[in-house]
Protein backbone atom coordinates (compact mmCIF):
# COMPACT_ATOMS: atom_id res chain seq x y z
CA UNK A 1 0.00 0.00 0.00
CA UNK A 2 1.40 3.53 -0.67
CA UNK A 3 1.07 6.37 1.30
CA UNK A 4 -0.70 8.32 -1.14
CA UNK A 5 -3.63 5.61 -1.02
CA UNK A 6 -6.37 6.99 0.97
CA UNK A 7 -8.27 4.92 4.05
CA UNK A 8 -11.36 4.19 3.21
CA UNK A 9 -14.54 4.68 5.66
CA UNK A 10 -14.68 0.98 6.81
CA UNK A 11 -10.80 1.17 7.59
CA UNK A 12 -10.96 4.72 9.91
CA UNK A 13 -14.13 2.96 11.44
CA UNK A 14 -11.86 0.17 12.89
CA UNK A 15 -8.95 2.15 13.76
CA UNK A 16 -11.46 4.45 16.02
CA UNK A 17 -12.94 1.35 16.90
CA UNK A 18 -10.05 -0.53 18.09
CA UNK A 19 -8.53 2.84 19.91
CA UNK A 20 -11.92 2.93 22.42
CA UNK A 21 -11.54 -0.47 23.20
CA UNK A 22 -7.80 0.02 23.63
CA UNK A 23 -8.63 2.98 25.85
CA UNK A 24 -11.03 0.97 27.70
CA UNK A 25 -8.53 -2.03 28.30
CA UNK A 26 -6.09 0.43 29.74
CA UNK A 27 -8.21 1.96 32.16
CA UNK A 28 -9.55 -0.97 33.38
CA UNK A 29 -6.18 -2.44 33.65
CA UNK A 30 -4.07 0.34 35.01
CA UNK A 31 -1.32 0.50 36.44
CA UNK A 32 -0.64 -3.01 34.22
CA UNK A 33 0.09 -2.72 30.68
CA UNK A 34 -1.85 -4.49 27.68
CA UNK A 35 -0.89 -6.03 24.86
CA UNK A 36 -3.11 -6.61 21.92
CA UNK A 37 -3.36 -10.64 21.31
CA UNK A 38 -6.24 -10.60 18.86
CA UNK A 39 -8.86 -8.68 17.17
CA UNK A 40 -11.53 -9.56 14.81
CA UNK A 41 -13.98 -6.69 13.08
CA UNK A 42 -17.54 -7.62 11.30
CA UNK A 43 -18.90 -4.88 9.28
CA UNK A 44 -22.58 -4.96 9.61
CA UNK A 45 -23.33 -1.76 6.78
CA UNK A 46 -20.81 -0.53 5.06
CA UNK A 47 -20.97 3.40 3.78
CA UNK A 48 -20.92 5.23 7.01
CA UNK A 49 -19.21 8.17 8.06
CA UNK A 50 -16.97 7.37 10.64
CA UNK A 51 -17.26 10.96 12.25
CA UNK A 52 -20.93 10.48 12.89
CA UNK A 53 -20.73 7.59 14.92
CA UNK A 54 -20.60 6.41 18.14
CA UNK A 55 -17.90 4.05 19.64
CA UNK A 56 -18.61 2.34 22.41
CA UNK A 57 -16.33 -0.45 24.33
CA UNK A 58 -17.12 -3.19 26.57
CA UNK A 59 -15.69 -5.48 28.86
CA UNK A 60 -16.17 -8.91 28.50
CA UNK A 61 -14.05 -11.03 31.16
CA UNK A 62 -10.89 -10.56 33.33
CA UNK A 63 -8.59 -12.43 34.61
CA UNK A 64 -5.54 -11.68 36.31
CA UNK A 65 -3.54 -12.17 32.46
CA UNK A 66 -6.14 -11.70 30.13
CA UNK A 67 -8.84 -9.26 29.17
CA UNK A 68 -11.64 -10.50 27.02
CA UNK A 69 -13.49 -7.06 25.57
CA UNK A 70 -14.93 -5.63 22.39
CA UNK A 71 -17.11 -2.58 21.18
CA UNK A 72 -19.31 -1.71 18.55
CA UNK A 73 -19.49 1.35 16.32
CA UNK A 74 -23.42 2.80 16.24
CA UNK A 75 -24.99 5.25 14.19
CA UNK A 76 -28.74 6.30 13.79
CA UNK A 77 -29.54 3.21 12.04
CA UNK A 78 -28.08 0.66 14.10
CA UNK A 79 -24.71 -0.79 14.44
CA UNK A 80 -21.99 -0.31 11.42
CA UNK A 81 -19.25 -2.38 12.99
CA UNK A 82 -18.32 -4.67 15.89
CA UNK A 83 -14.69 -5.76 17.32
CA UNK A 84 -13.94 -8.40 19.89
CA UNK A 85 -10.73 -8.45 21.23
CA UNK A 86 -8.05 -10.01 23.42
CA UNK A 87 -5.20 -8.34 25.52
CA UNK A 88 -2.29 -9.86 27.65
CA UNK A 89 -2.45 -8.29 30.89
CA UNK A 90 1.52 -7.72 32.45
CA UNK A 91 2.44 -5.93 35.61
CA UNK A 92 4.30 -2.96 35.57
CA UNK A 93 7.77 -3.42 37.28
Amino acid sequence: MSDTQLTRPDEVIALRLIQAIRADAEAVCTPDQVDLVSVTFDVAAAGAEPSNLTYKPRIDRKTRTILFTGGSAEGTKGTVMTATAVYRITPRA
